[in-house]
């Protein structure tokens, strides 16, 4: 029997990666030249399906990088000259804050512990202000209201972690300015490819701050953005990593984002039932308004590894506590997890203790 990995990322692969896979050993994907028209028509593709699979706006657009953590790189570089906010709740957007430290810059943080944003103590004037989607490691999501909230009251630009929420927990797009995931965990594939999305206000602010002072050697936004006009970028890319996004992000288009999203709310409401009858596990976020619908961190009573180990002999990967947490297991819920596959994992927590 096959293992089904309901890790928060890398993950499950989307059930249709390896037949694409094969198909790019076939055509060759894995050789040809990143200038070749054969790229610039890929890039393409894959630009315009994400457009429209996400429905993004005109005056916004698209750069393939590495990873998120190289986007934190690149805000910090190109969109920032001497502050930023960052709201906290969990690792991941604390190390985009400290990030920001190590380059200098005059970060605030605004923690929160398992609660929303308090707007009210967020000031309006940042340069730049940070806001996490779901942060994957505590399982704390920000739904599109309170996002909207946010746009309403600061004159900052808005940076959005989508990292492991996008397209699962939908968002008005012109409530931020910039955002940004990894494609190793909602889309199902392979580590190794970021997407930046920026809009026109970002470029302004990049092209005042590049006047004054290095906003990057290879991946300056003026640089990617003139690039991507030609469905090129700077440097060598992820040629695979960009072919198999397209082709994913086609099969989840012909899946419907609606129909996506109305599993991710099932199969989450499900497994947060099991967790609350369940006398040995708990939801480590209690507030039901900032649960994660994508990434479900439960609290155990028992040693987390005993649940891994008993799940991992049924066939089922799920995740530990991220970092320090402990007794403590992750469980991700992706488009690629199946309604079936997670009723199945749900039966198999009920028969543990």
């Amino acid at each position: 029997m096959k293992d089904i990995f309901f890790t928060p990322g890398p993950s499950e692969l989307f059930f249709t990666v390896e037949d694409h896979i094969k198909n790019g050993f076939k055509n060759n994907i894995y050789s040809i030249s990143h200038r070749s028209n054969e790229f610039k028509k890929i890039y393409d593709e894959c630009e315009k399906r994400l457009k429209t699979f996400l429905n993004i706006p005109d005056g916004y657009h698209i750069a393939f990088l590495s990873s998120a953590n190289e986007i934190w790189e690149r805000i910090i570089q190109n969109l920032i000259d001497k502050e930023s906010g960052h709201c906290t709740n969990g690792a991941f957007s604390k190390k985009f804050y400290d990030f920001a430290i190590l380059n200098n810059i005059n970060a605030k943080q605004y923690n929160y512990d398992k609660e929303k944003y308090n707007l009210n103590e967020i000031s309006k004037s940042h340069e730049l202000l940070a806001i996490t989607l779901n942060e994957t490691s505590t399982g704390i999501m920000c739904d599109s209201n309170t996002i909207s909230k946010i746009r309403k009251k600061v004159d900052s630009l808005i940076a959005l972690d989508c990292v492991s929420g996008i397209p699962s927990l939908p968002f008005n797009i012109t409530d931020v300015d910039t955002f940004y995931f990894s494609v190793q965990k909602c889309f199902g594939l392979p580590s190794g490819l970021g997407v930046w999305i920026y809009n026109d206000k970002c470029l302004d602010k990049h092209n005042k701050l590049k006047e004054r002072k290095i906003t990057g050697t290879y991946h300056s936004l003026s640089k990617l953005y003139q690039m991507g006009l030609k469905h090129q970028t700077p440097e060598t890319p992820n040629v695979l990593g960009i072919y198999l996004f397209s082709k994913v992000i086609k099969d989840m288009m012909n899946i419907g984002i609606e129909n996506i999203v109305r599993d991710t709310n099932y199969k989450s409401t499900l497994l947060y039932n099991t967790i609350n009858n369940h006398q040995g596990l708990s939801a480590y976020v209690e507030d039901k308004n900032i649960q994660s619908k994508t990434v479900i961190v439960v609290d155990t009573k028992n040693e987390e590894n005993y649940y891994i180990n008993e799940l991992k002999n049924k066939g089922k990967i799920i995740g530990k506590g991220y970092g320090s947490l402990t007794n403590q297991i992750r469980i991700a819920n992706f488009p690629t997890h199946s309604k079936e596959a997670f009723e199945s994992l749900c039966d198999e927590l009920n028969q543990l203790k």
